[in-house]
């Protein structure tokens, strides 16, 4: 029996959060490996002195001395040790490839349920955003961008051999690393505010194409072509002027950079020609003139390579605190309720709920029960609240106040896939998933045995639908099922919703596609579930689906309005009269206001 629906009570659940120190765990994961590319980068830029150092030998010794065998065991020198600085750096970049590839890895299973959590949190916002930042991310890690951060440390190395070759070329490359350093701080405080303000712009202009493609049938049917192209073009245009302006200022910036670095290198050769014409005794030679050259060039390379890279490492950053907030957003990581078999007991106490993000719930108060074999029939207008009470019973969404027992435990205690494998739910839009009939009927299980795939088209009443198809069973449906017309997505998606013979089924208007052959297959389906004790909950517009509910429950305004046995609830609902007071209808007939 049922007492007068309470007030309303708003709010939502509380969700904990997972903190950033996820992506830094994934990251030290690949310490000793990063401690390996330190020392490989140790190596690598040590052999970079191999060029300078033979520079030197060959103009201050061969030249002099004229000595062919010197050059050709010099250059024998060069080339081994050349050919270990290749492998070394082919090493080390397949260090970078590694570490990126687990840092993906290790986080790739929690971004996904970040971006599927974000999607539930935000209706009708479905968003990859959370895998698109892991893979930017990934890609930044195996950059040029970091390889330059491990070569920075050696800028002051070669800085100390230019002051040691002479002090004049050490202040130089001084005086050239304090203003390309400078460059790129004024690089990053005029483009960092550009480069975001052009990422939000990109990812709007790619949300409205992507609705513009979806929409197409729509759209043409209603002449909107040019108005929603129109509407698209105008953030596109907002994004290509600002991606045009964010390239024009940092490819001034590398130019300027690239400038600047070639008039170093060169005005280092005038510095070195000056100092072997003034120098009387001979300390000063072109070898060392040629070798400063070099090796200035190997100490601004590091920065001049990170100003070239700014845009990635900028977006990389973006991409990182996306992440950070997504996967801090996604559900917690919970310790879940071991769920035995279920019986199909459904019990709801006070609840008060609604989608995600809503201001006010849009079901209020509501308590009820079933038994195994009951069939629901869920009645009430437009925004009534059905298919919300839908989404929570399977636990799409949580309650924001009250609770939802499956055999006597709390729904949001129960482990959600295990949970989801004994439920069947059948949505009010069906969406297949790209793959074969079979893929989708046993939930893209890879194991699923052929048997429980049929008994599960026998259910459904669409065994004789399927062999109809071209390849039967191993029809590609397309992505989202588009190969198929939407009776036979349905039917197909009932045929899922019932694979393993769930105890607790849940159907949101299950024939709102169907044609006749359809609807008798669907009440076919409804007769079987109710023969062998399933608890079925249909969320129903027409009356032909409540034919065989045992129960009928009518939702007003997001409350209760009756609930209780079919001809009771029917009867009442004939005799309403305007302003009739809220009531529930007994399991014995009886009447309670």
């Amino acid at each position: 029996m049922m007492t007068n629906q309470g007030p309303a009570v708003s709010g939502q659940a509380t969700r904990h959060t997972l903190p950033e120190r996820k992506l830094f765990a994934a990251l030290a994961q690949a310490r000793a490996t990063f401690m390996q590319i330190g020392l490989f980068s140790w190596f690598t830029n040590l052999l970079m002195l191999t060029g300078p150092l033979y520079m030197l030998q060959v103009y201050d010794r061969v030249l002099n001395s004229q000595s062919v065998p010197t050059l050709a065991a010099l250059t024998l020198l060069m080339l081994v040790l050349y050919t270990a600085w290749g492998a070394l750096e082919w090493i080390r970049t397949s260090l970078f490839n590694a570490i990126a590839s687990r840092f993906e890895a290790s986080l790739g299973n929690l971004s996904a349920d970040a971006a599927l959590d974000l999607s539930v949190s935000h209706p009708g916002k479905a968003t990859d955003r959370p895998l698109r930042d892991l893979r930017l991310i990934r890609r930044f890690i195996a950059s040029p961008a970091l390889t330059a951060l491990f070569d920075a440390p050696w800028s002051p190395i070669f800085l100390i051999v230019l002051f040691l070759l002479h002090p004049l070329f050490g202040l130089w490359a001084l005086f050239g690393a304090v203003v390309l350093f400078g460059l790129s701080v004024l690089n990053q405080v005029l483009s960092s505010k550009l480069l975001e303000e052009n990422a939000t712009l990109e990812r709007l202009a790619r949300q409205r194409a992507g609705e513009m493609v979806r929409s197409v049938e729509v759209i043409d049917a209603l002449g909107m072509r040019e108005q929603v192209k129109a509407r698209w073009r105008q953030v596109f245009d907002a994004s290509d002027s600002s991606l045009f302006s964010s390239r024009n200022r940092l490819s001034g910036f590398a130019a300027l950079t690239k400038a600047f670095r070639l008039f170093l290198q060169s005005a280092i050769l005038g510095i070195g020609a000056w100092l072997v014409i003034t120098s009387s005794d001979g300390s000063s030679t072109p070898g060392e003139m040629i070798a400063a050259s070099i090796l200035m060039g190997r100490a601004i390379a590091p920065i001049e390579q990170i100003v070239g890279q700014w845009q990635s490492i900028i977006s990389a950053r973006s991409a990182w605190q996306a992440l950070s907030m997504a996967l801090s957003r996604a559900a917690p990581d919970m310790q879940s309720m071991a769920l035995p078999p279920l019986k199909g007991h459904v019990s709801i106490d006070a609840l008060h709920a609604g989608p995600p993000g809503a201001a006010l719930p849009v079901l209020r108060n509501l308590s009820f029960s079933l038994s195994p074999g009951d069939v629901l029939g869920v009645l009430g207008p437009s925004a009534a609240g059905k298919s919300t009470l839908a989404k929570l019973l399977t636990g799409i969404w949580p309650a924001s106040h009250g609770v939802i027992r499956l055999d006597g435990a709390d729904i949001a205690t129960l482990d959600p896939v295990r949970r989801g494998q004994q439920t069947g739910y059948l949505p009010q839009q069906t969406d297949l998933l790209s793959g074969t009939v079979r893929d989708n009927i046993c939930r893209f299980d890879p194991h699923a045995p052929a048997d429980a795939i049929l008994s599960a088209a026998h259910a459904a009443a669409c065994h004789e639908l399927i062999l109809s198809l071209p390849d039967g069973y191993d029809t590609d449906v397309g992505e989202g099922g588009t190969y198929l017309s939407a009776g036979q997505r349905q039917r197909i998606g009932l045929a899922r919703a019932l694979y393993n013979a769930p105890a607790l089924v849940i159907l949101d208007e299950p024939n709102s596609n169907l044609d006749t052959a359809g609807e008798a297959a669907l009440q076919e389906a409804i007769a079987g579930l109710k023969a062998r004790q399933a608890t079925t909950i249909i969320v129903a517009h027409q009356p032909a689906l409540l034919r065989q509910c045992t129960k009928l429950l009518l939702l007003e305004a997001g409350e209760i309005k009756l609930f209780g046995p079919k001809d009771e609830v029917l009867r009442e609902i004939s005799s309403r009269q305007p302003g009739l007071k809220v009531r529930t209808i007994g399991t014995r007939g009886e009447s309670h206001g």
